[in-house]
């Protein structure tokens, strides 16, 4: 980034994990890495270690609220990167501030249970999310999220990608369905791309899957979220955030449980292609 040049800014909303891992620590480096600057609120706090997931413990409504209102009157947000909700009142608090503030691109990674399979979305925050899935310009889901949303099983390859396709018209949004998740021969870590009624198959780094890294979805979708931000069209956003992630595995190291951890570092990248215009 050039001297005086100002970083675009996005506010990231998610679990505070205290591993700095993921969550909205780990939104805040990852944004940084890409170029950009992340304000960032805390929808509850994930009480949890890089392996294990303890219990979720919700913050207040009105100091969610406040929180939110504070992030937007500090900096003019150019693009908002949802993770995990967890409660009633983080999504109702969220659903209110995204309907004062829209046509911001929302880039919306739905966590909706851990790696040891807890659910982090409470049942009662249902109607809330939905509404603030209706809002999301891009969805990051992973196989066993799309699997929830769309209330089916995806059965190979060519499913996901189908998949991926029907959540993009019954969403409204571009879906990148990350692949770490696949089960099927060649095809862990493929990513599929559907945008504007097209597909892209994104391979992945050689390092991604040699390591069993904790925060991926976290750092990809702010990521994509920071540069958007920035100006760059979906496509090239998603290429620079997915190159950006392999460079932080590849500087990682494992955790005192033995998880990969990410190592973000605050280095502005070489776009991945020819930038648009910067969102108003």
């Amino acid at each position: 980034m050039g001297r005086g040049k100002k970083p675009a800014v996005i506010l990231a909303f998610g679990g505070f994990d205290p591993s700095g891992g993921a969550g909205v620590v780990m939104d805040a480096k990852a944004a940084g890495a890409a170029g950009g600057y992340a304000v960032v609120v805390p929808s509850c706090l994930a009480i949890q270690t890089t392996t294990t997931f303890d219990r979720i413990v919700p913050l207040p409504r009105i100091a969610l609220e406040r929180s939110l209102s504070c992030a937007a009157e500090s900096f003019r947000l150019r693009a908002v990167k949802v993770g995990m909700v967890g409660t009633r009142a983080a999504a109702e608090a969220l659903l209110r501030f995204l309907a004062k503030h829209k046509g911001l691109p929302v880039v919306l990674d739905p966590v909706l249970r851990s790696s040891a399979g807890t659910p982090l979305l409470a049942g009662s925050a249902l109607p809330a999310y939905r509404k603030i899935l209706g809002l999301a310009t891009v969805l990051t889901p992973n196989l066993p999220e799309i699997e929830k949303i769309l209330d089916r099983t995806v059965g190979g390859f060519r499913d996901a990608i189908a998949a991926a396709r029907d959540l993009s018209l019954v969403s409204e949004a571009s879906v990148l369905l990350t692949g770490g998740h696949f089960p099927w021969p060649g095809k862990r870590g493929v990513d599929i791309l559907f945008d504007g009624g097209s597909v892209t198959l994104l391979p992945p780094g050689r390092t991604f899957l040699r390591r069993n890294p904790h925060g991926t979805g976290c750092a990809l979708a702010s990521g994509i979220a920071a540069r958007i931000a920035a100006g760059d069209p979906l496509p090239e956003a998603v290429k620079t955030a997915k190159s950006l992630l392999e460079r932080h595995v590849a500087e990682g190291f494992p955790s005192a449980e033995g998880r990969w951890t990410l190592v973000a570092s605050d280095r502005t990248p070489r776009p991945a292609g020819r930038s648009g215009r910067r969102p108003s």
